[in-house]
């Protein structure tokens, strides 16, 4: 097997996609953010350096010795900012944005001590450039492509206002087993035809990082807050829960949303345990004419 040896320099994106709880992607409207408004990513790696046993003979000699083996256990994530977007702060540490009066633009963020990310995490991808790097056939330059697939735990660091520029730190976020991140949603390398795809090998559970040379272009920084992953359904197949249609879309955001163009499946009233679940984290069925709270 060949391989191929390359330099980096320089971060050029970070993207940032919302996990649950267990390390799967999350649909929604507001679910990934992309920025070039960091200045650094920090990845310190964690290890258990287990217990030596040292038994020494009765001439003061060591007959028995095992020295354990450093168990890697995850990296400690640190990220520094040069900005502020309430979006990504808020998909990286649970906490809420501050919205306009309009409530359609959010203009801040609140740190509550009363938030538990326990029931979510985020994904954290990262492009830089390859040095001096030479194009391939069809024309496209190469870059490094960084993945961790599942983080959880993070919150916003210190805070310093003075006379110089007020930078915003994101500390204590871990990385963890069980990611279910698979090859991803996104387009990042190419497939054996050359075409832009996603992992040509899917994450394993027990990954933290991912680390390759990809000739795929890094997405468009937009740096304008969340956007959407996937997109609204427009219809649900009764079940426990029900089946979203299309593929890859996510709930309406409540019960009141599924009013307008939300198609039950069958249009009979649905049977004794069938429910859709919200957004809102509510759940709702269809009651032969209607869209209902509950499960059925």
């Amino acid at each position: 097997m060949t391989s191929q040896n390359f330099s980096l320099v320089r971060g050029r994106a970070l993207r940032v996609t919302k996990l649950d709880g267990c390390g799967s992607v999350v649909l929604g409207p507001d679910s990934v953010v992309t920025t070039e408004g960091f200045i650094s990513v920090g990845l310190t790696a964690n290890s258990e350096e287990g217990e030596s046993i040292s038994v020494t003979n009765a001439a003061g000699k060591v007959c028995i010795l095992d020295e354990p083996t450093p168990k890697f256990t995850g990296y400690t994530i640190e990220v520094q900012f040069c900005g502020v977007d309430p979006d990504l702060f808020s998909l990286m540490t649970g906490q809420p944005v501050v919205l306009n009066a309009a409530g359609d633009l959010a203009v801040g963020l609140r740190v509550n001590s009363g938030i538990d990310l326990d029931g979510s995490g985020f994904a954290m991808e990262m492009w830089s450039n390859v040095p001096v790097a030479a194009c391939d056939a069809s024309g496209s330059a190469s870059y490094g492509y960084f993945l961790i697939p599942f983080v959880k735990g993070g919150t916003l660091g210190d805070v310093t206002i003075e006379n110089g520029a007020i930078n915003f730190t994101l500390s204590g976020a871990s990385s963890k087993d069980g990611s279910e991140w698979g090859v991803g949603p996104y387009d990042v390398v190419r497939d054996a035809g050359g075409l832009a795809g996603p992992l040509n090998e899917a994450i394993d559970s027990q990954d933290h990082l991912h680390l390759e040379v990809t000739t795929v272009a890094p997405p468009t920084v937009s740096d304008t807050g969340a956007a959407a992953l996937g997109v609204e359904a427009t219809g649900a197949t009764a079940g426990t829960p029900a089946t979203l249609t299309p593929a890859n879309s996510y709930a309406p955001a409540d019960l009141a949303d599924a009013a307008s163009g939300f198609t039950a499946s069958p249009t009979t009233a649905w049977t004794a345990g069938q429910y859709v679940e919200f957004r809102d984290g509510t759940t709702g069925h269809w009651d032969g004419t209607a869209w209902v709270a509950g499960v059925a």
